[in-house]
């Protein structure tokens, strides 16, 4: 049932028609806590719309008076993004238990599948799998 029945007075009686006072009491008091927490909520999303659209307006206005544009914005955007970065080289080969050749760039912890290599073969260096650049 949708809830819009209930906004018409002959269906919200008829569908009240065998309640007790009790039973309307208990459920308007419910009504009323559900009421609070759907108010709750909708103001906290209002308070959210206007810090965000305040920021904005700020961030509009630093353009404006730094006399740049949403256009310079995006281009900057666009220079910085993931996909224009080049990726780091791998700095470290290895051949991983099923004997897949693997490459690691050096960043982060060392992957589970080169720890397990490195105990398998007894090597506490990670350095022993280091890439010889041929540039230097």
């Amino acid at each position: 049932m949708d809830f819009k029945y209930l906004k018409n007075y002959r269906n919200l009686k008829a569908f009240f028609k065998e309640a007790s006072s009790e039973d309307i009491q208990f459920i308007i008091s419910k009504l009323t806590e559900f009421y609070a927490e759907v108010k709750n909520k909708e103001e906290q999303a209002e308070k959210l719309e206007k810090a965000r659209i305040q920021f904005l307006n700020g961030v509009l206005d630093s353009l404006d008076n730094h006399n740049f544009t949403v256009e310079d914005l995006m281009a900057l955007k666009k220079t910085g993004s993931r996909e224009n970065r080049n990726k780091m080289r791998p700095r470290y080969l290895y051949h991983d238990l099923d004997g897949n050749e693997c490459l690691w760039s050096g960043q982060g912890k060392i992957p589970k599948a080169m720890q397990q290599v490195m105990q398998r073969d007894g090597i506490t260096d990670k350095n022993h799998y280091l890439i010889k650049d041929s540039d230097s």
